[in-house]
């Protein structure tokens, strides 16, 4: 799969219509994200980088940067805004020592934009993984049970 067939789907995971305004842009946009991870995947992930990603890939809603208010993920709530920039420095603190999916992982239960978490959150699994010319998704059942969206 190529990068640009693997961005259509994972906006098409995310319910939007790629036919559609919405979806075009949403694709575009996770490809400006893809593009700014190839250009520094030869180094660590940064804080900095997290925060490029997540506001190129969800233009409008996180123009802001890292959430300042509550989210869910259907029933689960994610850590309080207060609290996401202390779990970001320490997933980056220890990035090294964590799987490509480890870190994604981490990465998804801080969930630290107000979306677009999904998105950025599978550049930085195929930056850390150095598929980012050779995408991969997480497992159908990495969250210990089947879903549509890994």
């Amino acid at each position: 799969m190529n990068v640009i067939e693997y961005c259509t789907e994972e906006v098409t995971r995310q319910g939007h219509d790629v036919l559609k305004l919405d979806g075009i842009e949403r694709v575009s946009w996770m490809l400006d994200g893809w593009e700014y991870a190839l250009h520094y995947c030869d180094r660590e992930v940064t804080g900095a980088d997290i925060v490029a990603i997540g506001t190129l890939v969800e233009r409008k809603k996180n123009a802001m940067g890292i959430r300042n208010v509550g989210v869910r993920v259907g029933s689960r709530i994610c850590p309080k805004p207060d609290e996401v920039h202390r779990l970001l420095d320490r997933l980056l603190e220890h990035q090294q020592a964590l799987h490509p999916l480890e870190f994604y992982k981490e990465f998804e239960l801080i969930h630290p934009f107000i979306d677009g978490n999904g998105r950025t959150g599978k550049i930085l699994l195929n930056w850390k993984n150095g598929t980012l010319l050779e995408p991969i998704f997480p497992p159908a059942n990495f969250w210990s049970e089947p879903i549509w969206n890994p």
